[in-house]
C-alpha cells in the first residue's frame, strides 16, 4: 500500500489527503501485462481507469478497420471511459497496454461522488478531458490534412519519443492497424523513407535517423 500511495502523490500531487486516501481504499489496482486488454470495444463500463505506471494505446475499430486515437500516460485518467460511466451504451474504443502498466480502477458510484466532493478530482477529470480533446482533434487533423507518407513519419516519431528509444521494434502490420492502412502501403512507404535516410529497415524493428 504504501508504494501505490507514492505512485499516487507522484501523480497527483495537488489532491486532498482524503481524497488520496479514498482513492486508495475504494479503488482496485491492476499490474496489466503488456498487450492486454483494460477495456475492450463492446464491453460495458463499472470503473475509471487511472494510470499510475506504465502506457495505454487508445484506438477504435470500424467496419475491421482499426485506427489509433490517442495515448494515456501514468497521472491520466480515460476521459472516454468517464463519458461512459454515464452512459449504459457499450464502449466504442479499447485501451490496451503498450507495456506493463499499473491500473488504478475505481468504482462508477464512488467516481461520481468524488467529482462533486472533490474539487481536484473535477480538476484532474476535466484536464484530462481537454486533453484528449486535443489529442483527437490533432488524429483527426492527420487523417484530414495530412499524406499517409507525413503521418507515417509523425507517427514513427511519436512512438519513438514514448519508448525513448530510436529502435521501434513493431511489425508493418501493427503500424498499419494504427494508422488505419494497409501493410503493403507501410512497406513501401518505408523502402522510400530508407531511400531518404529517415530510417533504416532491419529485419525485426525500424531504426529512426537523426530523431531530434
Amino acid at each position: 500500500m504504501l508504494s501505490e500511495k507514492i505512485e499516487l502523490s507522484q501523480c497527483f500531487p495537488f489532491i486532498e489527503k482524503d481524497l488520496k486516501d479514498e482513492l486508495l481504499s475504494f479503488g482496485e489496482l491492476k499490474s496489466i501485462p503488456e498487450g492486454k486488454y483494460v477495456v475492450k470495444q463492446g464491453s460495458y463500463l463499472n470503473f475509471l481507469p487511472i494510470i499510475l505506471d506504465g502506457l495505454i494505446k487508445m484506438y477504435a475499430e470500424e467496419e475491421e478497420v482499426e485506427f489509433l486515437l490517442y495515448y494515456i500516460h501514468p497521472g491520466q485518467c480515460c476521459i472516454l471511459s468517464f463519458n461512459h460511466l454515464f452512459s449504459p451504451e457499450a464502449v466504442r474504443f479499447s485501451a490496451v497496454t503498450e507495456k506493463e502498466t499499473k491500473v488504478l480502477c475505481l468504482p462508477i458510484e464512488k467516481v461520481k461522488e468524488w467529482f462533486v466532493k472533490y474539487p481536484s478530482f473535477t480538476q484532474i477529470i476535466l484536464k484530462d478531458f481537454q486533453r484528449n480533446y486535443e489529442d483527437l482533434l490533432n488524429t483527426t487533423k492527420q487523417v484530414v490534412c495530412y499524406k499517409i507518407e507525413d503521418r507515417l513519419v509523425n507517427y514513427l516519431t511519436e512512438k519513438a519519443k514514448l519508448q525513448n528509444c530510436n529502435m521501434i521494434q513493431m511489425s508493418h502490420k501493427e503500424i498499419a492497424l494504427d494508422l488505419g492502412t494497409s501493410r503493403e502501403v507501410v512497406s513501401r512507404l518505408t523502402k522510400k523513407l530508407q531511400s531518404t535516410n529517415l530510417l533504416v529497415q532491419h529485419k525485426r524493428h525500424i531504426e529512426l535517423k537523426n530523431l531530434n
